[in-house]
């Protein structure tokens, strides 16, 4: 939405402002779906290897045992929810103010959605991590090695979450100038 909205925003002079924020937005965005995304991806292999099963109705009380990965699990999903600190509150924020200069009912829309993704993840999170403890699972956590990646990841979220204003000055932005520009984009990717 962000990047879209952000490259037709750009070709209306009235608006330009807010197509280059809309595309800083879309960018950041990117970035903080590969991170919490792949966080939630992580979590979810970390509950197959325990549980051996995809079955969400057959998996319960995941957080008597596995109290890191639960913690990594709410991390990952307050960040696609867009809940506040989280990175993924600073990108769609970005999208949602200036796409609803042009659009409300868009951002409006948008945030919908976010409400939605932020109860279908705590949906998950009742189910899956509450309750009595499930009585053939094994106690404790996943082994160390599956553990880091989720560590690293939560690590960017965290680092994102504090910092977005450098992570947009200093990254987002570079990169939304170049594809704005398309021959500064072109220069870039093929060189001189």
């Amino acid at each position: 939405l962000g990047v879209g909205a952000g490259l037709y925003l750009l070709g209306n002079p009235d608006f330009s402002t807010y197509g280059m924020a809309a595309m800083e937005g879309g960018i950041f965005h990117i970035f903080n779906h590969a991170l919490y995304k792949g966080l939630l991806f992580l979590t979810a292999g970390a509950i197959f290897y325990k549980t051996k099963t995809r079955n969400l109705n057959e998996i319960r009380g995941l957080a008597h045992s596995m109290k890191f990965t639960t913690i990594f699990f709410l991390i990952g999903a307050f960040s696609i929810a867009g809940i506040p600190p989280f990175n993924g509150f600073a990108s769609k924020l970005l999208i949602y103010e200036s796409v609803y200069r042009v659009n409300p009912i868009l951002s409006i829309i948008a945030m919908l959605v976010s409400i939605l993704t932020l109860a279908s993840f705590m949906k998950v999170f009742h189910s899956a991590f509450m309750g009595p403890a499930m009585k053939d699972v094994e106690k404790g956590e996943v082994p160390k090695s599956m553990l880091f990646g989720m560590i690293v990841l939560t690590a960017g979220i965290i680092l994102f979450s504090i910092i977005p204003g450098w992570v947009v000055g200093h990254i987002v932005h570079p990169a939304a100038q170049s594809l704005a520009n398309q021959a500064a984009y072109i220069q870039a990717v093929m060189g001189d």
